[in-house]
């Protein structure tokens, strides 16, 4: 696996800022994207679609070519700051193939880091935003999913505080629970455990070791977790982590309370460790309040009787002093 690049931040986020949207795997809904947008312009953000959001080719977002290079048209343009994804589904992993080939790798190893957000699908292309050009990529809230549904679908203090807040972390009690306690320092790493898998044997695999693991997926039955675990520990990607915190995993699991349904398969997938193991955190696949977590970014997790996430650094940087006096 090639050496680990050094990790950089994007510039914070702030209100009036311009965000673009993209959509690098599945066609959209118009109606829940008008939704979603009315909520970021309500908070004072502005909105830029790509002209072809809403193109549609089979299950796709349209071609494949076409939506790597909206994606890299909002990367590469200096007025927007941040690149927020409208929904997953299936084909980020074709974005990225478009993004490994070396012109275009070449162009985004000049980039100044952006701001970039989705996922389930979105976990390819956050994991190749990550690892292959060191930056800090952001699992949180999508379009027509989270913001759609307005404040009772993504948690927006956390949103704002992770990507505006430039001085410091940011430490989140949750609703989570421990199945393992224990208490762990580490860098914030994964996505959705399907995608995770399918990087297995592909240049772009995930490199676990020293993180604190976030795993999570929807409508997946017990017997295919097990098997994405237990390739992940087969394949070593579970050897070397800190801690491990499962999300909601809604859909999944033989009964309404997956982590009920699911308790017995974690522990078993980890009985070999002794790492704190945590589940229900609301992020990616989620029932409500979707939060944003930073990719790269270190963390300690302190699993007990409450479980709480402390972000150990800022997720962003601050903008430098030309584009300071831009915003005034």
């Amino acid at each position: 696996m090639p050496r680990r690049k050094p990790i950089r931040k994007p510039v914070a986020l702030r209100r009036g800022d311009a965000i673009g949207i993209v959509a690098p795997s599945s066609p959209v809904e118009p109606a829940r994207l008008r939704e979603s947008i009315r909520e970021l312009e309500a908070i004072g953000y502005r909105v830029v679609c790509d002209e072809h959001v809403l193109a549609r080719q089979g299950f796709y977002a349209g071609e494949h070519a076409a939506r790597a290079q909206a994606v890299l048209k909002f990367l590469e343009d200096p007025s927007i700051r941040a690149v927020l994804c409208a929904r997953g589904g299936y084909g980020s992993n074709y974005v990225v193939e478009q993004f490994s080939s070396r012109p275009i790798l070449q162009r985004l190893q000049r980039l100044t880091p952006k701001i970039v957000m989705g996922y389930s699908d979105v976990t390819a292309l956050l994991l190749f935003l990550n690892q292959t050009l060191g930056w800090v990529s952001f699992q949180g809230p999508m379009l027509t999913k989270d913001f759609s549904a307005g404040e009772a679908g993504y948690n927006r203090h956390a949103m704002e505080q992770i990507l505006g807040n430039f001085t410091r972390g940011l430490s989140m009690e949750t609703d989570a629970q421990a199945l393992r306690p224990g208490a762990a320092e580490g860098r914030l790493a994964g996505g959705c455990l399907s995608l995770l898998n399918a990087t297995l044997g592909t240049s772009n695999e995930i490199d676990t070791k020293g993180t604190i693991l976030l795993l999570e997926d929807v409508d997946e039955k017990p017997f295919r977790l097990d098997r994405m675990l237990f390739q992940l520990r087969r394949a070593g990607k579970l050897r070397d982590i800190k801690a491990v915190i499962f999300g909601e995993m809604p859909g999944c699991g033989l009964s309404a309370s997956p982590a009920e349904s699911l308790r017995e398969l974690i522990l078993d997938a980890f009985a070999d460790t002794d790492i704190p193991i945590v589940f229900g955190l609301r992020f990616g696949h989620n029932t409500g309040h979707c939060l944003t977590l930073p990719l790269g970014v270190r963390a300690k997790l302190e699993a007990g009787g409450k479980v709480r996430l402390t972000l150990l650094e800022p997720s962003v940087r601050p903008p430098n002093n030309k584009q300071r006096r831009k915003r005034l």
